[in-house]
């Protein structure tokens, strides 16, 4: 990204990030704040509030889907990782090394992708 600024010839410019390119965007706000006239982070990545009462909830779920959803919970994609626990950030290096070269230009801390996108899948699936 710094790159590119140097590149376009920009002093200060708005940046914006969407999902995972939120926390790219803030990363770089933080290493690079004299460049970064605004930071807009368009539904950063993470999982929103649950409504605090059913009545709220837009459209109900069939009881079809939700039993299938109660017998499948075991088999999320996600459990495996969510099982691994403090070892969880490490289980993500190993399978998407790719991620610490793409984005170790703008992240100093050098496990910081993998803690990220671990926390973010980590939690229990409500």
């Amino acid at each position: 990204m710094e790159a590119w600024r140097k590149e376009m010839k920009l002093s200060k410019f708005i940046l914006l990030g969407h999902s995972l390119g939120a926390f790219l965007a803030a990363s770089y706000s933080l290493k690079y704040p004299e460049h970064v006239r605004h930071l807009i982070m368009v539904d950063p990545w993470g999982l929103p509030e649950r409504p605090l009462d059913k009545d709220q909830q837009k459209l109900p779920i069939p009881f079809w889907i939700r039993t299938a959803a109660a017998v499948l919970q075991p088999f999320n994609p996600l459990a495996g990782l969510r099982a691994a626990g403090p070892w969880g950030p490490r289980l993500v290096g190993r399978f998407r090394p790719d991620l610490q070269r793409k984005f170790s230009t703008m992240i100093a801390e050098e496990n910081a992708i993998f803690d990220y996108i671990y926390h973010c899948n980590a939690q229990a699936p409500r």
